[in-house]
Formats: C-alpha cells, sequence, structure tokens
C-alpha cells in the first residue's frame, strides 16, 4: 500500500514537473490551457475525468469555454480504450495534432457553448463564491447541482465536482471545472494540493502570454504608426514640392513664356517664307529646329502650370491626322537625326472633340518619352483608330523599356529616372487624359523590347453628350 501510495506521488511530481516545463516553453495562450486540461485528465494522479476552463471578462461574463474529457459512460470507455492503445506520452499528449483530436469531441464542442453572468448568481452559489473569495471549492454527493444551471447535463454522470478560480494578471479570470465522472475515484486533498500549484503556474503562465500577445499588439500599432508618419512625412515633402513648383512656374509664366512665344513666332514665319521661296535648305532645317526646342521649353513651362494650377480643357472638333502632322513636324527633325524610324497610322477620317493644346501636349510628352528611350535604329510606332465607344491612339517603341518594379510609379508626380527630368510629364499626361477628358492610358513595357502606351477617349461623355466627331 505504502509501495502504491509512493508510485503515485512519483507520477505526481513527474505530472507536475512536466506541466510547468510545458507552460514555461510557449507564450500561446490557447496552447496554454490545453496543457493545463491535458495534465488534469491525464492518468490517475489527480483523478478527473474531465476538466474545463472558462474565462471571466471584466464584465463578469463567463464564456470561452474549452474543455477535455468524455461526454457519456459510453464516449470515456472508448476515448480511454483509445489513449491505452497508443501509449502517447504526456508531451506527446500537449502537442497541437492530439489538441485537435480531444477539441473535436462531444464534450468540449458543448463546452464552448456555455456562458454564464455571474453576477446574475445568487451570493451562496459555490461558482460565485469561488471567484469572488479565490478559493477551490469541493462539490459532493448532491451539492454539485448547486452549480448554475448551464453545467447540470455535465456533472450528473460525477458524485464530486471541483470549482477552482484562475489569478491572471493580479485578478480572477479564468475557472476551472473538473470531476471525477465516470471512475468516480475521490478527489483528496493531495489532489486539490496539486491543482493549486498547477493552476497557480497556468496563471502565471497565462499573464505572461496575454502581456506577450499585448506587447505584440502594440509594437504592431506602433509600427502602423510609424509607416502612417513615414507616409505624412513624405505628403508633406510632396505638398513642399508643390509649393516650390508653384513658384517656379508662375516666374516661368511671367519671364519666360512671352520671349518663348516671340522666337517660335518669327521661326515659324522663316519657316513659311522658306516654303514660298527657293532659299538655302539649312535655313529651313535650322527654322524648324529652333521651332522644335521652343515647342519642347514650352512644354516644360506648361507642365509646371498645369500641375500647379487645374486648367479644364477648352474643347473642340480637331482633325486627328493633321493634329499628328503639325507636331512631327518640329518633332521629326531629332528623330531622323538620332537614327530612328518613324511609322504612323492614322486614318484621315478621325475627328476627336478634344482641348487641341492639351491633346498636343500628351502626344508630343509621349512621342518625346519614346524618343528619349530609343536605342540607335531603333522604330516608334505611331497608331489610332475608333470604336463603337472610343477613339484610341497607341505610340510604341522599341526603346530600353521600363523595369516593372517601377513601372506603378511613373505616373507619380516627380518620380523620374532621368538625371535632368523633373517627373512631372506622364503625371501631367494622365491628368488631362483622365480628368480633363474621361478617357484612359494604359502602359506595357518590357526590358530590352520596348514600351507601348495607348490612350483612349469615350466618344461620349458621362452626361450622355456626343463627345467626338464630326466628319468635316
Amino acid at each position: 500500500m505504502k509501495m502504491e501510495n509512493k508510485d503515485k506521488l512519483d507520477y505526481g511530481i513527474y505530472l507536475l514537473d512536466t506541466i510547468c516545463r510545458g507552460l514555461q516553453a510557449t507564450l500561446n495562450a490557447d496552447k496554454i490551457v490545453h496543457i493545463v486540461l491535458t495534465g488534469l485528465t491525464a492518468g490517475a494522479s489527480l483523478g478527473f475525468s474531465r476538466a474545463a476552463l472558462f474565462f471571466i471578462n471584466e464584465s463578469g461574463l463567463l464564456h470561452k469555454g474549452r474543455g477535455i474529457g468524455p461526454f457519456d459512460p459510453e464516449e470515456a470507455a472508448k476515448i480511454w480504450s483509445d489513449l491505452t492503445s497508443s501509449a502517447a506520452t504526456l508531451e506527446e499528449m500537449f502537442e497541437n495534432s492530439h489538441r485537435r483530436t480531444l477539441e473535436s469531441q462531444r464534450f468540449p464542442v458543448e463546452i464552448k457553448t456555455i456562458t454564464c453572468e455571474i453576477s446574475k448568481l445568487s451570493d451562496d452559489n459555490p461558482l460565485k463564491k469561488a471567484i469572488l473569495k479565490n478559493e477551490i471549492v469541493v462539490l459532493k454527493e448532491s451539492e454539485r447541482f448547486l452549480v448554475p444551471q448551464e453545467f447540470h447535463r455535465f456533472v450528473k454522470y460525477s458524485n464530486e465536482v471541483v470549482i477552482a478560480p484562475v489569478k491572471i494578471s493580479g485578478r480572477v479570470s479564468a475557472v476551472v471545472l473538473a470531476d471525477n465522472a465516470f471512475h468516480q475515484r475521490k478527489i483528496s486533498q493531495e489532489t486539490l494540493s496539486f491543482l493549486s500549484i498547477i493552476l497557480n503556474q497556468a496563471g502565471l503562465a497565462l499573464s505572461n502570454a496575454f502581456a506577450y500577445e499585448n506587447t505584440k499588439h502594440n509594437l504592431e500599432q506602433l509600427r502602423h504608426l510609424n509607416e502612417k508618419l513615414r507616409q505624412m512625412q513624405e505628403d508633406l515633402l510632396v505638398c513642399e514640392r508643390f509649393a516650390a513648383a508653384g513658384r517656379i512656374s508662375t516666374y516661368l509664366a511671367h519671364e519666360i513664356r512671352n520671349p518663348l512665344a516671340t522666337i517660335g513666332g518669327f521661326a515659324r514665319q522663316i519657316l513659311e517664307i522658306c516654303k514660298e521661296k527657293n532659299v538655302d535648305p539649312r535655313i529651313s532645317r535650322n527654322a524648324r529646329v529652333i521651332v522644335n526646342e521652343v515647342r519642347r521649353l514650352e512644354l516644360v513651362v506648361n507642365n509646371l502650370l498645369r500641375f500647379s494650377f487645374k486648367q479644364p480643357a477648352q474643347k473642340e472638333s480637331i482633325h486627328l491626322r493633321d493634329l499628328f502632322d503639325e507636331l512631327l513636324e518640329v518633332l521629326s527633325i531629332n528623330i531622323n537625326d538620332s537614327g530612328a524610324n518613324l511609322k504612323m497610322e492614322v486614318p484621315d477620317d478621325i475627328y476627336i472633340f478634344a482641348d487641341k493644346v492639351q491633346l498636343g501636349e500628351v502626344i508630343y510628352n509621349i512621342i518625346h518619352n519614346s524618343h528619349e528611350s530609343m536605342k540607335p535604329g531603333g522604330s516608334i510606332f505611331i497608331k489610332a483608330g475608333e470604336n463603337e465607344k472610343d477613339i484610341w491612339i497607341e505610340i510604341a517603341d522599341t526603346g530600353y523599356g521600363i523595369p516593372e518594379e517601377i513601372l506603378d510609379q511613373i505616373f507619380n508626380p516627380f518620380f523620374t529616372t532621368r538625371s535632368d527630368g523633373l517627373g512631372l510629364g506622364l503625371n501631367i499626361v494622365k491628368t488631362i487624359v483622365e480628368e480633363n477628358h474621361g478617357g484612359k492610358i494604359e502602359i506595357c513595357s518590357q526590358v530590352d523590347v520596348g514600351t507601348s502606351v495607348k490612350i483612349t477617349f469615350p466618344k461620349k461623355e458621362e452626361d450622355g453628350k456626343e463627345n467626338s466627331f464630326n466628319r468635316g
């Protein structure tokens, strides 16, 4: 008999040691609960057939129940038979695979459905007394039915029930209910001592787990706040750039625009004279270079102005082919001088209802970008067409292409890969196409293959008015 008691004590010490080591090895609250409930129902040392742990929130609601054990005698016989045949160690029972098996049984499933408001229980209710006084309560025989009605269907199989509070972070925040259903072994004072030690360790482990989760949550919130701060700093920097661009554009508008218009005007007059009279072709070419460079400078000024001050579209009927011919007259010199090939397929019968100046800037920007990214001897392809809903323009090149990792940034203001670029061109293009004309711009690109830019303009505006196209 003494040997049996010694064996039981040795197993109890082993059980306590294994549970404590398991609790110290994890900061996961779910696993802590599983280890505690598995330890309370493992072997004959503590003598519990079933155990359930419920959390208690700050308003006194008992909920989030977790349980381990059989629901009725038939299930008990099967579970114990399975455990005997599996010969699983206690450490193996603590693992997640075993936990999922246990939690799928009927008793744990029904435990999860139980809720109880502690404040609505009478002051002499043993569950309420155990929680308020922070002491273990043992209910024997018929006393077990003093537990709230929600638990009666479980305690009917036992003759002793233990109610034990769990103190977490200085407050009773959980309670364990355990019984001796099915084997009916007496719950001894020694068992209660072991139970008290285990639940004290469980309370410390859960305090650490919740503190860890709270710290992790706070760190995640801090990370989000830092990210927001970083974004705000970037936005502030952009706003500062916007303000600077506004000041610069105003200055340029007053100091550069008028002289540029004068230079461009005289250069165009020279071109017209060259067409009428037999003059040195070099004069004509040089005049076209001047017109081209003036146009490029005007584009820079206009980009700054459009970026700083929103300008509505002044729409009119535009012959698309004539617009391309006019733009290419000044662009073709640099394109031809670089050895690039230019191919255009724009039908002669397409008219578009748009702002001529703004549409010209869109096309000029795109063709200019294509030429800037051109490989020696490369090609630029210009196409246009229409369908029932849209008019589309596509400008493609065989240039160096745009890396995929920056493709989604190219429309951002001030984003540029060129050391001498301002990074406003494509942002202005997108604004003109989408905001001013209700259209759409799409860019496809592949490094070392080339880039294709497709813009579409709807034939009807949102209010249903026709947005194109008399035919002459």
